[in-house]
């Protein structure tokens, strides 16, 4: 495979750690004069540096009324100095429940989301020659925010000597509703993105960083955002290396030709008294986008939720302006180092949530071999008996009757490989054909000494951001997930300065 090279960090997991508090000055704090007008932040002194610390500073306008569904604006400049020491507001999303609940000071959630976070450690010079990280959050695209403690940035600037960016997007049929006509061009969310870059590249030299050093790195969603600015002719001019946990958009994405996608925005237009019929066309009604567009946010995560209970509802469309091509055919041609993979456990997370009762971790229910089978059987669609037994013998055919923790880790496998790890892979392969560039794929697995969880269980979905971002350092945790964690931060912030 030309230019490929593959490096498997077969590191080690964790636990689920929450954020360190913010440690505010007590002072005026640092002011930076951006392109739309100054913002102050606050100072952290952490792992022996200080950090200007940047939350909530605007990007865009309140992507509200006839703005709503459309291309996100660049943000209005403002005169006074705009307080950037608070979180930022929480996008509408439907999901509310204990992810949030790590949330620190924020409980309400609006449309006016478009903000940024920035993470600078001070110089002892005026130069801006930082190399610049960039995260996306993940969460489906449905829930999430820059703002969850988890993400707090300060540690790893100040560990990496780095600059540490994070946005927050348009999540849900707010970020990702398509409506086959321009006004609703589908996609907004990861627009939003693509604005925060392109405020990236005209103000990080003012905190420090180079705007010809920038990497983009994201989780789950996230990292299938990463792996869509990869494919963007535009977004690609606006970063130079990219870090893809755990997700990439070739199983995640919809033909904008499919009318299933016109199908689930009526019968969302439905919920909300905008239409009285579900049938399928070329494109939504200009009466009908009016309609949605005076709908009650709130009223519109409702009837979302109602659409689309348990599953992604609207993700990354494909056949548009934004993104033209295929992303599972779509051939590479760029021209950045890419580290791209996944921790050991990726469909631990997801077939917990499935089948809370077999996976319970104090108690869980044992399955035998045959009746696994049921907990294969949602990974098919349409389902079909041959299939799920070829499914069931590739993962069970070495496991007896009664190997229940294995069997359960089968299970756990199948889910990972439909839901991350099998795109991961493809992913890779597609980045690496035809690049001079580097390609690095890791596996990551850790075992917390404070987790409750079974050592066979391993790193599971999401636990790796923990690390990357040094929270158990900042919980002061055990010394080895501090050192795990130290590690993932030299080596994410040494790929971004070094490829």
């Amino acid at each position: 495979m030309k230019g490929q090279r593959s490096a498997h960090l077969l590191l080690l997991s964790c636990v689920a750690l929450t954020a360190a508090a913010h440690a505010a000055d007590n002072g005026e704090g640092p002011v930076v004069l951006t392109t739309a007008g100054r913002v102050r932040g606050f100072r952290q002194q952490l792992n022996g540096k200080v950090v200007n610390s940047f939350t909530g500073i605007r990007y865009g306008k309140a992507p509200v009324g006839a703005l709503r569904f459309r291309e996100p604006q660049p943000a209005e400049p403002w005169t006074d100095v705009a307080d950037a020491t608070r979180p930022a507001p929480v996008c509408i999303q439907v999901d509310t429940n204990r992810r949030l609940s790590r949330v620190q000071g924020i409980k309400v959630q609006t449309e006016d989301c478009l903000f940024l976070n920035v993470w600078s450690p001070t110089r002892n010079n005026s130069a801006s020659d930082l190399a610049v990280l960039v995260w996306i959050h993940g969460g489906g695209y449905r829930f999430g925010s820059s703002s969850l403690s988890i993400y707090d940035g300060a540690l790893l600037a100040a560990y990496g000597d780095v600059v540490v960016v994070s946005m927050n997007y348009r999540l849900g049929a707010l970020g990702f509703l398509y409506g086959g006509t321009e006004d609703v061009p589908g996609n907004q969310g990861h627009l939003d993105q693509l604005l925060a870059l392109r405020w990236v590249k005209d103000n990080i030299a003012a905190f420090g960083g180079d705007q010809g050093r920038v990497t983009l790195f994201g989780e789950s969603a996230g990292s299938m955002s990463v792996d869509f600015h990869l494919s963007s002719p535009v977004s690609g001019a606006l970063f130079q290396r990219a870090i893809m946990q755990s997700g990439a958009m070739c199983t995640h994405s919809d033909r904008a030709s499919d009318p299933r996608l016109l199908t689930k925005v009526k019968k969302m237009a439905m919920y909300l008294k905008c239409t009285n019929s579900s049938e399928p066309e070329t494109g939504l009604p200009e009466n009908v986008i009016e309609c949605l567009r005076r709908a009650d946010p709130l009223h519109i995560r409702v009837a979302e939720g109602l659409v689309c209970p348990d599953t992604l509802c609207f993700v990354t469309v494909f056949g548009v302006p934004s993104l033209q091509n295929e992303p599972c055919r779509a051939e590479y041609q760029g021209s950045k180092d890419i580290l791209i993979g996944h921790v050991v456990n990726e469909g631990g997370w997801f077939a917990s949530r499935s089948f809370p009762a077999v996976f319970h971790a104090g108690s869980p229910k044992n399955l035998t071999k045959i009746e696994i089978l049921l907990l294969l059987a949602p990974l098919l669609s349409p389902p079909s008996p041959q299939l799920l037994d070829e499914l069931h013998n590739i993962y069970t055919r070495d496991l007896g009757n009664t190997d229940y923790e294995k069997l359960r880790r089968a299970v756990q496998d199948a889910w990972g490989d439909k839901v991350i790890t099998c795109s991961s892979k493809e992913a890779s392969m597609r980045l690496a054909s035809n690049t001079d560039y580097s390609v690095f794929y890791y596996i990551l697995n850790h075992t917390s000494s404070s987790s409750p969880k079974k050592p066979w269980y391993g790193m599971a979905h999401v636990e790796d951001v923990l690390y990357v971002f040094g929270r158990p350092v900042a919980e002061k945790a055990s010394s080895d997930d501090q050192n795990y964690s130290k590690k993932l931060m030299g080596l994410w912030t040494s790929f971004a300065k070094h490829g």
